[in-house]
C-alpha cells in the first residue's frame, strides 16, 4: 500500500486516510478521484485495509476461490472477518469513500433533512446536501435497501459513504446533546438550576453528565406529549426507560433501601431521593414535564392502572423483566394535592440471614436471644417501627436452629431473606392468603417452629398464642415503640391475659442507627463534665440510681475509672462519602418473661409498671443499650439519642 499524499494533494480513496476528509467539498473531490481509480477485487480490498495478511488471503484463495467472490458471507460466518470488516471491504470494492464521522463538519441543516430519531433507527449520520445529493454515512453503505429507505424518508437522492459503527454511534450521541441543548421550546432545555442539582449518590457514583444526557433524551422524546393523554407511549420512550432503569440500578448499587419520587405542582422540580442507612439523601431533580411520564413508567412496570390518579395503588416490580439485575421492588403510589402522585419503591434484595453475633447485640443480650431460639415452645416477638431490622433479627434466630431435625414454616409479606431448609410462604391477600389463614395451614403441616411476618389483628394473635401453647415455637413482629408497649398492644387486641402471659418468652424491641465509619472515626478521651452528663442521661431512662448507672457504664467500657473511657466521633472521609457513618447497628431492649412480669401481664399492668419491674430484674432499655455502646466506641452520642428520642 502506497504512502498517503500530502494534505493538499488530490484526495484519492484507498491511498488516503479517511481522517483527511473533513467536509463535503473534500468528499466530492475524493469521489471524483475514486472514479479514476482502477476496480479492485475483494481480496485486494482486504489487503489494502490490512484486514488479513497476504498468507491468510492466499490460503483462502487456495481453499476455494469462491470464498472471496460469491461466497464471501462465509468469511463472517466462519469468524474470519467481523461483520463490520466485511462490509468495509465490500464498500472498498464498490468504490465507496471512507470518512471519519467524528471529525466531519456536518452541514447546519443535516439533521433537519434526516431527523435524529430516524438517523438512530437506521444507524446512520446525515452529512449534508451537495450537487443535489444527500450524503449519509453508514457502516453498511452497499445495502441497496438502506439507500432506498433513506431516499424515501428524506425525499432526496441519497449517496452513502462508509463510517465505522462506533464513530456513528458516538456522533449521534454528540449530536443529540448539541441539537437538544439549544432547543428553544419552553421547558425543553435543562436549566442551570437542574444541572447543578443532578447530584450523584455516594462515592464513585454515576457521573452527573451521564444523568444529564438521560434527562435530555427523555425530555426530547416526551416533547409536549407529557401534557396530553399519550402518557402510555411517552412513558415507554427510550429515554424514560433508560432513566428509570438507571435510577433503580443506582439505588441498588449504593445499597439504598427505598426510592422516593416526590411530585411538586406547577413548574416546580420533581425530587428523587434515596434512603440509605436510614437517612434520606437527594439523588436527582427532574423538570416538571417529566413528572407524569416518570410516574406512568413506574406504574406500567408494576402493572398498575396509569389512568387512576385519585386512589392509592400498590404493586411489585421484578426488575429482571426489564433488563436489570435480580431485584424485586415493592411500589406504593399515593395521590397528593393538585392531582399529583408520589411514588415510593422499596428495594427487596434477596439476602442471607446474618449471624446473631453480627447484629450488634451485647454479650448478655446475645445469650438471651440465643436461649429464646432453643426453646421448644412459646412466643418471641420483635418490636419496633418499620425498617428497624425486626425481620433480620427473627431470621438470625431461625438460622441458629435451622437444622435437619426441625421443620420450620414462615409466612412473610414480602419474603426479604431466604435460607435453605425453611418452608417460606408469600402472603397474597387478594386470594385470601393472609397471616391468619397461613397459620391455620401451618398447624396442619406438622411444624416445629413458625414465623409470622406480623401480628396485625386479633385473629392472627389468637392463633399464634394457641400455637405457642401447644408445643410450637412462634416468632413474629409488632409495630410498637418498645417492649412493654407491645404487651399492652396485644391485650388491646383482645388477647386473654392468662394465655398470653403463659405463652410469652420475651419481646425484643429494637432500632437501627448509623454506625461510625471505621476508616475515619476519631477517638477522644471523655472529660469529667461529659461523663457526668452521660451518667445523668442514663439515669433519666428510669428504674435505676446514679451509682448503678456509673457501674453499668464503666463495665460496658471495660475500664475502672471514667478518665480511661475513650469515645469516638464522626469525621468523614472518602470511604463514607464525607458523612462519618458507614452501615448500621442495632440498639436493643429485651423484656424477658419472669414470674413477676407474668403476674403483671395477668393483672393488665400499665407499661410503666412493667418497665420498672423489668429494669429492676436487669433489663437494659433502648436508652441504656445505646449509651453503653457510646462508651464502647461503637456509636457516637448523636446516633445513640436517635434510638430512644
Amino acid at each position: 500500500m502506497s504512502l498517503p499524499p500530502p494534505v493538499n494533494a488530490p484526495l484519492a480513496p484507498g491511498v488516503l486516510s479517511p481522517g483527511l476528509i473533513h467536509n463535503l467539498h473534500q468528499l466530492l473531490v475524493a469521489m471524483e478521484c475514486m472514479h479514476c481509480m482502477p476496480v479492485i477485487s475483494l481480496h485486494q480490498a482486504i489487503l489494502q485495509l490490512h484486514l488479513l495478511d497476504e498468507g491468510a488471503v492466499a490460503a483462502l484463495e487456495a481453499e476455494s476461490p469462491e470464498l472471496l467472490r460469491s461466497r464471501s458471507e462465509e468469511l463472517v460466518q466462519r469468524l474470519i472477518l467481523s461483520h463490520e470488516e466485511w462490509h468495509r471491504a465490500l464498500a472498498r470494492v464498490a468504490g465507496v469513500v471512507e470518512i471519519d464521522v467524528l471529525g466531519f463538519d456536518l452541514e447546519p441543516d443535516a439533521f433537519r433533512l434526516l431527523p435524529l430519531q430516524q438517523a438512530r433507527a437506521h444507524h446512520v449520520v446525515p452529512l449534508g446536501m451537495a450537487n443535489e445529493q444527500l450524503f449519509i454515512a453508514s457502516a453498511t453503505p452497499t445495502r441497496v435497501e438502506l439507500q432506498r429507505d433513506l431516499a424515501y424518508l428524506t425525499g432526496h437522492t441519497v449517496t452513502l459513504v462508509w463510517g465505522s459503527p462506533q464513530a456513528i454511534e458516538r456522533r449521534l450521541d454528540v449530536q443529540d446533546r448539541i441539537v437538544h441543548a439549544g432547543h428553544d421550546a419552553p421547558g425543553d432545555r435543562i436549566s442551570e438550576e437542574i444541572r447543578k442539582r443532578l447530584l450523584p449518590v455516594g462515592p464513585a457514583s454515576v457521573e452527573p453528565a451521564q444523568l444529564e444526557d438521560l434527562v435530555m433524551q427523555a425530555m426530547v422524546e416526551v416533547g409536549s406529549a407529557a401534557e396530553s393523554e399519550q402518557l402510555a407511549s411517552t412513558s415507554e420512550s427510550a429515554g424514560m426507560v433508560k432513566l428509570v432503569n438507571r435510577m433503580i440500578s443506582e439505588a441498588q448499587r449504593t445499597q439504598a433501601s427505598d426510592i422516593h419520587i416526590e411530585s411538586n405542582p406547577g413548574e416546580a422540580l420533581t425530587a428523587i431521593r434515596f434512603r440509605r442507612d436510614g437517612d434520606m439523601e437527594p439523588y436527582l431533580w427532574l423538570p416538571a414535564k417529566l413528572r407524569a411520564p416518570l410516574v406512568s413508567r413506574i406504574k406500567i412496570m408494576a402493572k398498575l392502572d396509569i389512568a387512576e390518579r385519585r386512589r392509592p395503588q400498590d404493586g411489585k416490580i421484578d426488575f429482571a423483566e426489564f433488563g436489570g439485575q435480580s431485584l424485586e421492588l415493592r411500589v406504593a403510589v399515593m395521590p397528593t394535592h393538585d392531582g399529583l402522585e408520589d411514588v415510593v419503591l422499596r428495594l427487596l434484595t434477596s439476602a442471607k440471614p446474618l449471624p446473631l453475633g453480627q447484629l450488634g447485640l451485647q454479650p448478655r443480650d446475645l445469650a438471651t436471644i440465643a436461649g429464646f431460639s432453643q426453646r421448644s415452645f412459646g412466643m418471641v416477638l420483635a418490636a419496633g417501627p418499620t425498617g428497624s431490622g425486626k425481620t433480620t433479627t427473627l431470621h438470625s434466630m431461625l438460622a441458629e436452629v435451622n437444622t435437619a431435625e426441625r421443620k420450620i414454616w414462615t409466612a412473610e409479606d414480602p419474603i426479604e431473606i431466604t435460607q435453605p431448609g425453611l418452608r417460606q410462604v408469600q402472603m397474597n391477600p387478594k386470594i385470601g392468603l393472609t397471616f391468619a389463614n397461613a397459620m391455620r395451614g401451618f398447624l396442619r403441616a406438622d411444624p416445629d417452629i413458625i414465623m409470622i411476618g406480623e401480628v396485625r389483628d386479633a385473629e392472627t394473635a389468637k392463633i399464634a398464642i394457641e400455637a405457642s401453647l401447644t408445643g410450637h415455637l412462634v416468632l413474629s413482629t409488632l409495630h410498637t415503640n418498645n417492649a412493654c408497649e407491645s404487651v399492652v398492644r396485644l391485650l388491646d387486641l383482645g388477647m386473654d391475659p392468662m394465655n398470653f402471659a403463659d405463652s410469652l418468652l420475651g419481646i425484643v424491641a429494637q432500632r437501627l442507627v448509623r454506625s461510625l465509619c471505621p476508616a475515619c472515626a476519631e477517638e477522644l478521651p471523655m472529660d469529667t463534665q461529659a461523663w457526668d452528663e452521660l451518667v445523668q442521661e442514663y439515669v433519666d431512662g428510669g428504674g435505676i440510681d446514679t451509682a448503678t448507672a456509673r457501674q453499668r457504664l464503666l463495665e460496658a467500657a471495660g475500664v475502672a475509672e471514667p478518665g480511661q473511657i475513650r469515645v469516638r466521633h464522626a469525621v468523614g472521609c472518602e470511604h463514607c462519602g464525607g458523612k462519618g457513618y458507614k452501615g448500621r447497628m442495632g440498639v436493643y431492649e429485651i423484656l424477658q418473661n419472669s414470674r413477676l412480669v407474668r403476674q403483671l401481664i395477668q393483672d393488665r399492668a400499665r407499661p410503666s409498671e412493667l418497665f420498672e419491674a423489668a429494669v429492676r430484674e436487669g433489663m437494659r432499655s433502648l436508652r441504656h443499650d445505646a449509651l453503653e455502646k457510646v462508651v464502647q466506641g461503637r456509636l457516637d452520642l448523636r446516633q445513640a439519642r436517635l434510638a430512644y428520642r
